[in-house]
């Protein structure tokens, strides 16, 4: 495929040109609900193409486990193979073969936060703001959505430490892409042994109309419903099927109130959800050297609610998540939403959250009480065709953060610090960037 021209359908670099180019990103959406199964579809292409290429009809693209597998596998890093070059290497990454990827964006912590997600809306990123209609405008609209932890920690933070082409919109040219999203499409299946996939016909119903090719050069447009099951389009991740268990009431009211929270814009009022806004009216920004601290005025009882919870167990992956999730919705929760983040030097950085923390400096380690969670941002968001892209918006959660700091306080203030603090990535061959967001909320969710 490397050595077929890009005028021609079936090639490396013209598949690569779907995801992007050197100026933008094409047909790929980020920061938005369509992101998961818009990646299914192109890591398809592929398959399906190697498939005909090689007459092996049973070949399957193999993932990149980095929660297991923290360094880049040997069979992508090596300049040379069998004697031959390598054309699983790519000379401009920045992540080294010795370099490792760091808990905080792969660990097995943040793959049990990504995997308790309810509903698909804060597992799979959000719908597009204001969206009401099936317009093939509304897949690509970057940032336009509320990225969750999935997206915004070891899919954005992967892609920018590994660096040179994967740090950017020509993404899809450099091999380990794939194994990098066969990964995230993995989790997606994982979630979904417990968990239900949107049925907002929004989401459900919308064709990727001429995205990706069939390996005869024909266009292939699925539509989202059509990429549910991985069984169903010829291959598999060996995982049982869903159970037949009825969903329990706790959760279904929980998602309820999630999808209401994602679906009305500014929402500051509804049943079972109150949130309160701190816009950055100085459009301060975090630095290493300073970290933002913007205090988000709430009710103490709401605030006492969450931190006096009943402790839930987080579970573990493909072990009892049914339990774990039905305690974990049964009780009042807090969520950050982080709007409209403008970033520099992002490839270099990773944006560590805290709430509440007088002590904050690049020592403070990710084991502390105070500590929430980092994001990443990936892409320049530059926007596409000539309009102008959404600052990126991300969403974590408070609660249990909350519970440790406030859980046996006799006294609780009345508001709440968020702070972010840019940490050098473990690849970064530069000093960390900084971030401002536009507004920070906090919503505060009863069951």
């Amino acid at each position: 495929m490397k050595q077929t021209p890009a005028s021609k359908a079936i090639s490396w670099a013209n598949f690569a040109a779907i995801h992007g180019n050197a100026n933008a990103f094409n047909l790929c959406p980020h920061g938005n609900w369509y992101f998961l199964p818009w990646h299914r579809a192109f890591l398809l292409t592929y398959e399906r193409t190697v498939r005909q290429l090689t007459g092996h009809n049973d070949f399957a693209l193999p993932y990149w486990d980095w929660t297991a597998d923290r360094q880049l596998p040997a069979a992508f890093s090596q300049p040379a193979w069998n004697g031959q070059p390598n054309p699983l290497y790519e000379p401009q990454r920045s992540m080294s073969p010795t370099d490792s990827l760091p808990d905080e964006i792969v660990g097995q912590a943040v793959i049990a936060t990504i995997l308790g997600e309810t509903p698909y809306e804060s597992f799979g990123t959000s719908r597009p703001s204001g969206q009401d209609s099936l317009d093939q405008s509304w897949i690509n609209c970057e940032g336009c959505g509320v990225s969750g932890t999935l997206e915004a920690t070891p899919h954005n933070n992967v892609h920018n430490i590994v660096g040179g082409l994967m740090g950017g919109t020509q993404s899809a040219l450099d091999p380990i892409f794939m194994m990098h999203h066969c990964n995230i499409d993995r989790i997606w299946a994982v979630w979904n042994v417990n968990n239900q996939n949107s049925n907002n016909p929004l989401w459900t119903g919308m064709t990727f109309q001429n995205n990706f090719y069939n390996p005869d050069g024909s266009f292939y447009s699925p539509k989202v419903s059509d990429l549910y099951t991985p069984e169903t389009l010829g291959y598999t991740y060996g995982l049982a099927p869903p159970p037949a268990a009825a969903v329990a009431p706790a959760i279904m009211a929980l998602v309820d109130k999630m999808k209401t929270l994602y679906a009305t814009p500014n929402v500051s009022s509804a049943a079972g959800i109150k949130t309160f806004t701190a816009p950055n009216v100085q459009h301060a920004a975090a630095t290493a050297t300073k970290p933002l601290d913007l205090a988000v005025e709430v009710d103490r009882n709401l605030l006492a609610a969450v931190a006096r919870r009943a402790p839930a167990g987080a579970g573990s992956e493909l072990l009892d998540f049914n339990t774990a999730r039905e305690r974990a919705a049964s009780g009042p929760r807090a969520l950050a939403f982080i709007r409209d983040i403008a970033v520099t030097q992002h490839k270099n950085t990773l944006y560590r959250v805290f709430i509440d923390c007088d002590y904050l400096s690049q020592g403070t380690p990710i084991s502390d009480p105070y500590y929430i969670g980092t994001f990443g941002i990936f892409g320049d968001h530059e926007g596409r065709g000539g309009k102008a892209a959404a600052k990126p918006s991300i969403v974590v959660d408070l609660t249990r953060a909350i519970k440790r700091v406030y859980g046996s306080a006799t006294e609780l203030p009345g508001r709440i610090r968020i702070q972010i603090l840019p940490v050098p990535n473990t690849s970064a061959a530069g000093p960390p960037g900084t971030a401002a967001p536009g507004r920070i909320e906090v919503a505060f969710v009863s069951a």
